[in-house]
């Protein structure tokens, strides 16, 4: 059983640990971090990078579709780690379209593509320079579900149910009875009795 266990946990890691094709980068490849790129006093365009975040906002042009995309550091399979701090926001520039509808603003993204120059835009009222990758491959996260993990502990008379240690597998089996009960401010209604006069 534990021989089991320890192969299912290693292929559990595995699965979790692997980067999509699409965001991998020939080896030997000095990919730009976010924090360097934004940096003015070094010119990184036409150098790769590979940066990821949480979609902003989505624009459709003519022949490529721009994204602007709030930075988040990237975990060891490269999917966005979100947090209450960014470094700042990038734009992205895919060759093609993405539905707005898929691809739309909270959705969690890992971009790998050509640093272009600086665009000049605005966050709200609020100029800035959004650092760029051009002819970009882009890799949309799935949504993760939240589940819930709570363990329920049986209860103390159970321990000393002599069925509880006998193995029996079709006490295990028995359904938990849950009883609802009445708050002491809300007493119970009384049933109807009909009486006859004489």
């Amino acid at each position: 059983m534990t021989k089991y266990l320890l192969i299912s946990c290693v292929l559990f890691l595995t699965a979790c640990s692997s980067v999509p094709k699409k965001l991998e980068l020939p080896e030997n490849t000095n990919s730009v971090d976010f924090s360097k790129a934004q940096s003015t006093e070094t010119n990184f365009v036409g150098q790769k990078a590979r940066w990821g975040g949480v979609i902003a906002s989505i624009q459709n042009n003519a022949e490529t579709t721009m994204l602007e995309i709030v930075n988040f550091p990237l975990t060891g399979n490269l999917k966005p780690k979100k947090g209450d701090e960014t470094l700042g926001r990038f734009r992205v520039y895919f060759n093609g379209l993405l539905d707005p509808v898929i691809y739309k603003a909270g959705r969690s993204i890992t971009a790998v593509g050509t640093i272009s120059e600086f665009e000049n835009g605005k966050i709200g009222e609020h100029e800035y320079n959004f650092p760029v990758l051009n002819d970009a491959s882009v890799h949309l996260w799935k949504k993760m579900q939240n589940v819930n993990v709570t363990a329920i502990r049986q209860p103390y008379w159970l321990h000393n149910d002599p069925y509880f240690w006998s193995g029996s597998r079709s006490h295990y089996n028995r359904p938990v009875i849950i009883r609802s009960s009445r708050s002491s401010s809300q007493p119970a209604s009384k049933s109807k009795v009909s009486s006859s006069k004489k």
